[in-house]
């Protein structure tokens, strides 16, 4: 299968899943939130994050093994994927082993990361349990999942993982309708994992029967090139699992389930927004990738100037439909005040996710340059202060804090260390320009989010066709101050050139026909 095809069928794959995800998401926690209430919802996300944070037993030793397969792969070289996969088997055995044994060490600690007591009628050690099965499980059949990737058939597990989802949610609902009963909807959750993970191995096995049988010890330079990407990966995989799961964990501490089940539904939109930008990232992984190996630094540049103006208008546009439009949609979705966060809470969370969403074009080019090495501290160094600025801030700004911490602590490093990294060692340029284009970008969003937020201010809060109204709004602003600000810039003409009035061509030409 040729690479384009390749990249369209994940993408297609990756697209469906997304959005069956989201559905599913969204029509069980309504029902969790009606038929048992919001402190379940809480539940769910600080058990889920407590989970989280056991991956960091993993390390990123499985990405660093799975990033040594693209070669061979590509390669058709049989023997040394072999290797790599039996490599990959011990090693998850041995990581589940170490998750196993670490979750079940946590669990008298469990009331530490509660706040008050739960009103909750379910066994907390029991759920617990549940939920940790479900991670070891997962982590069976990982070796063969591995090479779904290695041979960019993502779309293989993609189809896989959607009817999985999709037979989990229904058996999901209809417990929960006739029942309403939270340990048979839980319960179902590993089960459903349990099927995916066999599924993927009989397609695995089928797919490439040729890599099975005995396999020969690895060289010397694969194990030092593996022992060197799994220290860069370990350090990024350390900070990402403690900034992005602390924030839970610490909602829970401090202000108690109830809260926490609150502020998930915020999340669980901000979640579906942040996973449709990474789809449009990991699509253009592939390219980028292949740009680095075959063109010049200059041709790459001017690409990545592109792909930076593109998506810092994608990440304002939706940055600002989620401040105006978040306690409108919260209003009708869960019909009540009293599961609605403060208005500066939402701002924060914004701020968050638009300090972190544009970061996601330069750490793209960076990881396709091969420079993880590089900023291998930079990680380790953004965690900590997350930790200690999030509950600094507490103090100052209540549950806004937290999110205020995690804007802080990027702005500490990873804002400036990832671009330094990436200008520095391949660009071989000085970021100046990048952080004028980011603060013109940053100023715009800023001034058209604020006539936005100002004229939807002025429309009720409540009713769908107030909502529908304030969406167009939205569109018709954003739309107008960007043509005025960017028409005549390079990369507005540049993209425009390049990519969307070919695009706009080939949907004529289809409709035409």
């Amino acid at each position: 299968m040729a690479r384009k095809e390749r990249t369209v069928k994940n993408g297609i794959s990756a697209v469906i899943k997304y959005v069956v995800k989201l559905l599913l998401q969204f029509v069980l926690r309504t029902i969790i939130i009606y038929k048992l209430g919001v402190e379940y919802v809480g539940l769910d996300s600080l058990y889920a994050n407590i989970i989280s944070m056991l991956s960091l037993a993993e390390l990123g030793i499985g990405s660093a093994i799975a990033f040594s397969m693209y070669k061979p792969a590509a390669e058709n070289d049989i023997e040394k994927l072999k290797s790599l996969n039996s490599l990959f088997k011990k090693v998850y055995l041995i990581i589940a082993g170490v998750v196993l044994v670490v979750g079940l060490a946590l669990m008298p600690f469990l009331d530490f990361f509660i706040s008050g007591e739960p009103n909750v009628d379910v066994n907390l050690q029991i759920v617990y349990l549940v939920f940790l099965l479900n991670t070891v499980v997962s982590y069976f059949g990982a070796h063969k999942r591995s090479l779904l990737f290695a041979y960019q058939r993502n779309d293989v597990e993609n189809n896989i993982m959607t009817m999985q989802l999709i037979m989990m949610s229904i058996a999901q609902i209809v417990l929960l309708l006739i029942f309403k009963n939270y340990y048979l909807y839980v319960v179902m959750i590993p089960l459903f994992t349990l099927f995916e993970v066999i599924m993927v191995n009989i397609k695995a096995k089928k797919m490439f029967p040729e890599i099975s049988g005995k396999a020969q010890p690895l060289d010397k330079d694969t194990k030092k090139a593996i022992s060197k990407n799994i220290i860069a990966t370990s350090c990024h995989k350390l900070g990402a699992v403690v900034v992005m799961s602390t924030d839970n964990l610490l909602v829970s501490k401090f202000f108690g389930l109830t809260v926490l089940g609150t502020i998930s539904n915020y999340v669980l939109i901000y979640s579906a927004i942040t996973s449709l930008i990474s789809i449009l990232i990991n699509a253009l992984q592939a390219s980028v990738g292949n740009l680095i190996a075959t063109k010049s630094e200059d041709e790459v540049y001017k690409f990545y100037k592109v792909c930076n103006f593109a998506f810092s208008l994608i990440v304002g546009f939706c940055a600002i439909c989620m401040m105006c439009l978040y306690q409108h949609f919260m209003g009708m979705w869960v019909g009540a005040t009293e599961y609605t966060i403060s208005i500066w809470v939402v701002f924060a969370l914004v701020a968050k996710f638009y300090i972190t969403e544009t970061r996601q074009v330069t750490n793209m080019f960076k990881n396709c340059a091969g420079l993880m090495w590089q900023d291998r501290f930079k990680p380790i160094i953004e965690s900590v202060v997350n930790i200690v600025a999030s509950i600094a801030f507490i103090k100052l700004f209540g549950l806004a804090g937290i999110y205020v911490g995690t804007i802080f602590s990027t702005l500490c490093a990873p804002l400036w260390v990832e671009p330094l990294v990436l200008h520095k060692h391949y660009f071989k340029c000085s970021m100046k320009n990048y952080f004028i284009k980011y603060a013109a970008y940053l100023l715009i969003t800023l001034i058209t989010g604020g006539l936005s937020y100002f004229v939807c201010s002025l429309l009720p809060l409540y009713g769908i066709w107030w909502f529908i109204l304030k969406a167009i709004i939205c569109f018709a602003i954003i739309t107008f101050v960007y043509l005025l600000c960017y028409f005549k810039t390079s990369e507005f003409k540049d993209c425009y050139q390049s990519y969307v009035k070919p695009l706009l061509k080939k949907l004529k030409r289809a409709k035409v026909k």
